[in-house]
């Protein structure tokens, strides 16, 4: 025990600068061919074949570090919905999904007046239908808007 305390303070330690970090309120993921594209609200992008890779380009390409833990909104297309099991673990079970169609990744500021009203959580246990966020004329409008809490 008295090993594994001392393992604990002699451990070298990594700090991260504050100013370093980019919290992101908004992660769109959309399918471009046979990559997988990972944008957020702070224009930072990712791109792979596979959910993991785009989301290690993403981290790997950012001008500081993702924190992606602060997501509010995640938007996910017909193509890339069948992802969202594997962002259960990466994400806040609060954060709030929707299906997008003609959307990008400057949603944030529309979906904090209009919230989607389904969380991760919510589709974790399986709720249903996802209320679709569309884009046409360069405006957003919000369809099948849920409130299950």
């Amino acid at each position: 025990m008295a090993l594994a305390v001392a393992a604990l303070f002699l451990t070298p330690r990594r700090e991260t600068d504050v100013s370093e970090l980019l919290p992101v309120e908004l992660i769109y993921i959309q399918q471009l061919g046979n990559q997988i594209c990972v944008q957020t609200d702070t224009g930072d992008a990712g791109y792979g074949s596979t959910l993991e890779d785009a989301l290690g380009d993403l981290k790997a390409a950012a001008a500081g570090k993702v924190f992606l833990e602060t997501a509010d909104y995640l938007i996910v297309t017909a193509e890339t919905e069948r992802y969202l099991p594997q962002l259960w673990n990466i994400l806040r079970p609060a954060t709030e999904v929707c299906l997008g169609i003609g959307v990008d990744a400057n949603g944030a500021e529309y979906l904090s007046t209009h919230r989607p009203g389904v969380t991760l959580n919510d589709v974790r246990a399986g709720y249903g239908q996802l209320p679709t966020l569309r884009k046409t004329e360069g405006r957003y409008h919000l369809e099948q808007k849920c409130d299950i809490r």
